[in-house]
Order: structure tokens, then sequence, then C-alpha cells
């Protein structure tokens, strides 16, 4: 079992940095590390276990919309089993054949609470340090080695300016959508509570709110954050190697793919006026 094969001090020092990054850097340092061998799952990374362990976090959290949301980057032990509890859950789910059968790589076993715990102590806690980050997760669904995953990033070095651009554009936009969600959810709330003119003023607002300032600047941080991007993909695009030019170059497979599904994502939803 890969999970065996020890990390060396630097490697494990290393590994805990990544492993505090958010957990959407986590996914893409994994698939930075693995695309050729789980690339295919990337789609399932992102729309599932991405989307579950957030879920896991803001329970926790005591957080009920996403907009107010700030991304961790681990769970505790006690979030860890409910973590699998809701993946289990949702790949079980006749609703979910599809997801089942596309990427059964990224099913989980059914196991016994019992056997979950010890799972979770002795093969996906990596650092032994009590707790789960998506990172760890990945390392223990897909069977990677963390030794093979700490040894091809450093071997990789860092993101290139392109890719890093695109990633603080990105941001951007989010930032933008948080003040977006979190003025309508304002004006929602006023309007549906409110009484007299109070509530007919957010009403108003409410239904001028995309063609409001708010709505204007995430628009103008999308544009930017698509040429960002759009820079970043004709260097660094995804492609059927894990590095770039002569093979020697920084592994953004994971990370481009990330990029550009999050964009895409971002346009669906707010790509133009509802």
């Amino acid at each position: 079992m890969s999970f065996t094969e020890k990390l060396d001090p630097e490697s494990l020092a290393a590994f805990n940095i990544a492993s505090k990054k958010s957990f959407s850097e986590q996914a893409q340092f994994f698939l930075n590390a693995f695309w050729d061998e789980f690339g295919s799952e990337a789609e399932c990374i992102y729309s599932v276990s991405w989307d579950t362990i957030k879920k896991a976090d803001m329970r926790v959290k005591g957080i009920s919309y996403i907009h107010l949301y700030d991304e961790g980057d681990e769970l505790d032990f006690d979030m860890s089993l409910y973590f699998f509890e809701l993946l289990c859950k949702f790949f079980n789910d006749d609703k979910n054949a599809n997801w089942r059968t596309t990427y059964p790589k990224s099913v989980p076993t059914d196991m016994t609470s019992i056997k979950r715990k010890q799972e979770l102590r002795e093969r996906v806690d990596v650092n032994f340090d009590g707790k789960m980050s998506l990172l760890e997760y990945l390392l223990y669904q897909y069977d990677a080695s963390p030794k093979m995953l700490m040894d091809r990033s450093r071997a990789g070095g860092e993101l290139p300016a392109e890719v890093l651009a695109a990633m603080r554009a990105l941001e951007e936009v989010n930032k933008r959508v948080r003040a977006y969600e979190a003025e309508k959810q304002r004006l929602i709330q006023e309007s549906e509570s409110g009484t007299g003119i109070k509530a007919l003023k957010a009403k108003n607002e409410l239904a001028q709110l995309n063609s409001s300032p708010l709505w204007e600047e995430l628009n103008k941080a999308l544009i930017s954050a698509e040429a960002a991007v759009r820079i970043a993909k004709r260097k660094y695009g995804v492609t059927g190697s894990v590095t770039t030019g002569d093979g020697t170059g920084p592994r953004t497979n994971g990370t481009m793919w990330w990029l550009e599904r999050e964009l895409q994502e971002k346009q669906r939803l707010y790509g133009g006026k509802k």
C-alpha cells in the first residue's frame, strides 16, 4: 500500500504546508502531480469531492450560505466521518448512478463505522494530526503515494507567473461574487420580512440589482479573469504531458483544468443578465 511509503522530514514539512492550502488548491496540487493517472477523475473531484468537503466544513462552522464561507483546509476526525457519510450517500443515490458508472475510481467503499474510524487513523491521516485535508482524502481514495506526490511536486517547481495571475483574477471574481450575493440576500430578507416603504425599497433594489455597480464590478472581474485564463492557457493549457515544453517545466495540468472549469462555472452563473 502506497501509504506506507514514509515521507522524509523535508517532504513531510512540505506536505504539511500543502495541506494548509485551501481545499481547491489542494485538489489542484494533487491533480498536478497525478494528472496522467487521475486526470480523468477531475470532474468528479471538482463537482463531488470538493463540493462535499465544503458542505461538511460549512456545517461544522455553522454557515448556511456559500457567500459567507471562507474555504477551509481540513476537517476534524468527526467531520471527516461525516464527509465520508455524505459521499457514500451521494454515490448510493440512484439519481447519481451516472457518477458511479463514469467515475468508478472515485466511489468510496462502504464500511462500518468502526472500520471507517480505523481507516481514517491508519490510512487517511498521512501526517497523523488527527485531521483530514482534502489532499489526504484524495491520496487515500485513489491509492496514490504521498512520497510520489511530494517528489513530483518538488521536481515540478513553482507555478508560472501567468498561471498565478489567472488564479488571482479568479479570486477577484469570487470576491465580487461574495459581495453581490451578500447584497442579494440582504435585499431578499428585507423585502420578505420588512414592512412598508423599507420593504418596497428593497424589492425595487432587488429588481435592479443586475444593473447595479455590484453587478458591473462582477462582470468586469469576470472579463478580466477570462483574459487571464486565456493567456495562461495559451502557454500552459491542459495537454497530454504533465509538464511543459521540453518536459522539465512545472506541472500545471491540474491547475489549468481547475481554472478553466471554475471560470466555466462562474460564466454559467454570472456571465449574463439574470
